[in-house]
């Protein structure tokens, strides 16, 4: 029978993975408190919390999540980053901080319902924000539309171009 502090840390998990949609998963070994003190404060400005956690516990809680899938990733001393936004900038943070600290080894992600692999998250991390992106959407949809606008003034346009230019002419002419 689990023990109560147990049974606590595997529901405080559940509602962080509920909440959390994306998650990295890393073996931090060889990294020292001042490292992982470093890396916690990139990673909460993008409203990331990097946490230390026990495989077996967080097993129980990828179970009852639905995430039983990622649960074979958990081996070794492992810590997870949740995230709620944007994916890419959590794999940005974290792909970033392993090439200079190569002691973080970046195992696997969980990101919007699906198991990356660390290949996979490198990937990620070299695409632009979600904002970035929408922007582009964005400008995208309305070039054509601005285009068109242009296309339909431009009689209008000369029109009056030539209808001011008669109105001249007829000015010097009386």
């Amino acid at each position: 029978m689990p023990n109560k502090k147990n049974q606590e840390t595997v529901q405080k998990l559940e509602e962080k993975l509920k909440e959390s949609p994306n998650l990295v998963l890393t073996a931090y070994q060889g990294l020292t408190t001042t490292e992982l003190n470093d890396l916690r404060s990139k990673l909460k400005p993008i409203g990331c919390e990097y946490n230390i956690v026990k495989n077996t516990l967080t097993r129980l809680s990828l179970d009852k999540v639905g995430l039983k899938e990622f649960t074979k990733y958990f081996t070794g001393p492992t810590a997870l980053a949740f995230h709620k936004g944007d994916p890419s900038g959590l794999a940005k943070v974290i792909v970033e901080f392993s090439k200079s600290n190569e002691k973080l080894k970046i195992i696997a992600g969980y990101l919007c319902g699906k198991v990356l692999s660390d290949k996979e998250i490198k990937v990620l991390s070299t695409l632009p924000s979600r904002e970035v992106l929408l922007t582009k959407i964005a400008v995208l949809l309305k070039m054509p539309i601005q285009r068109c606008a242009t296309v339909l003034n431009a009689p209008l346009q000369k029109l009056a171009l030539t209808l001011k230019s008669l109105e001249q002419q007829k000015a010097k002419a009386a």
